[in-house]
């Protein structure tokens, strides 16, 4: 029973799973992730990014996520309120049962004239993708003081290539309220619910347990501030709650403008995730064209490596209708 119990509590946790979402230290550069509010929300008329994670990579069992993503806005001449439409693809993998996870989401939102910004409602539906395979698990009983020697299929140790998947569908909902005085000049606080079906996590459908997704909230402020002729500071903080898990994580960074036009600018910066990591970033920002890099550094007493962070962002502007030829007809 000593070598028996080990297994089935390997079993059950790969059976079902309640961790984290996904979650990026510049969370900032993944906003279709952060709230379905935000689809829409930006100086341009379509946003295009990406972002690639690696986390802890010094140690055996890795952690890597990527998104890649884009939103579209729709608006009209004769009216201020305008309707975005966006899309979302997630993959995430961990640890030596290759633990996936790839989810495909579409958000919709509409983002009505309040005052001097916007009030964005947004709505999310996905359908996600999980799956592990234990054909790389490994037990200590395993070690023979050299060598590893698996277990025989015989052996009760034996857990074989066992493959399970999962897929469920999920919707998530937001809102969000951008002030903006400029495009210089702007902040966006909002909340946001992930989950809100709870969908069984759940591989084996003949268990007797129930394992549901767990819902996420997300409070944020993410704030863009013009402080001299080339020069903005940046600051973004952000509150997330899943069941027993939660983070506090905050960013601040400094635009240095390195041309008279404005449209090539360097961000130097850093942040802190609470009682887990801080991390230095930098990005730049040519035209249209954004690029971020940031680096976990663990805090805490076990070093895990820490964990490189890649963005990337591109937003198409279309110019202004001016109503005439720009040149005459022959």
């Amino acid at each position: 029973m000593n070598r028996i119990i080990p297994v089935l509590l390997f079993i059950l946790s790969a059976s079902f799973v309640k961790g984290q979402d996904l979650h990026y230290s510049m969370f900032f550069n993944s906003p279709l992730n952060l709230n379905p509010g935000l689809t829409g929300v930006f100086s341009g008329d379509q946003r295009y990014h990406a972002n690639y994670r690696q986390q802890w990579y010094n140690w055996p069992v890795g952690y890597q996520s990527f998104d890649i993503g884009g939103d579209i806005k729709f608006q009209s001449d004769d009216n201020d309120n305008f309707f975005s439409l966006g899309a979302l693809f997630n993959y995430d993998i961990a640890g030596d049962l290759d633990v996936k996870y790839n989810g495909f989401d579409l958000f919709g939102s509409y983002s009505i004239k309040a005052g001097s910004g916007y009030l964005t409602p947004g709505i999310g539906i996905g359908v996600g993708f999980r799956s592990y395979d234990s054909g790389n698990a490994t037990l200590g009983e395993f070690w023979n003081g050299t060598e590893l020697i698996p277990g025989s299929a015989n052996d009760p140790l034996y857990l074989g290539n066992n493959q399970a998947n999962l897929t469920f569908v999920d919707i998530n909902a937001g809102l969000n309220y951008r002030f903006q005085k400029s495009f210089r000049k702007h902040l966006d606080l909002g909340f946001s619910l992930n989950n809100l079906l709870g969908a069984s996590q759940v591989f084996n459908s003949a268990a007797d347990y129930e394992s549901d997704q767990l819902t996420k909230l997300n409070i944020y402020g993410l704030f863009n501030w013009k402080v001299g002729s080339k020069f903005d500071i940046l600051a973004n903080a952000l509150y997330s709650d899943q069941g027993p898990y939660n983070e506090i994580v905050g960013n601040i960074q400094g635009k240095i403008y390195l041309t008279n036009e404005l449209t090539t600018a360097l961000f130097l910066g850093a942040g802190i995730r609470l009682d887990d990591a801080w991390y230095p970033m930098i990005a730049i920002q040519y035209n249209k064209l954004y690029a971020a890099f940031s680096y976990d550094i663990d805090i805490k007493e076990v070093q895990k490596g820490g964990g490189p962070e890649f963005a990337v962002r591109y937003i198409i502007s279309s110019p202004p209708y001016a109503g005439k030829k720009p040149c005459p007809i022959y």
